[in-house]
């Protein structure tokens, strides 16, 4: 996932893999902290997007934790 394309299915892709979980396992509205994301693992995440470039905070996503919300953040940090 680049600055240019934060779409959906790789975002479930890249979550499902933090999770150790099948992406297809993963709905647009999940709570992603039921599925199992725990901070730590956001973390993670986080700083996996900052290398790529996407400016963004770990409280931005933690307050609406679905892939439908981050997607919809990353992309406004990204432009």
């Amino acid at each position: 996932m680049s600055i240019l394309t934060v779409n959906l299915e790789d975002l479930r892709q890249t979550v499902a893999k933090q999770l150790g979980i099948d992406a297809t396992e993963i709905q647009n509205d999940d709570n992603l902290f039921m599925l199992g994301l725990d901070s730590m693992s956001l973390m993670t995440l986080v700083g996996q997007w900052r290398e790529q470039g996407i400016s963004v905070e770990f409280q931005d996503l933690v307050e609406e934790p679905t892939l439908e919300e981050w997607q919809h953040r990353l992309k406004r940090v990204a432009a």
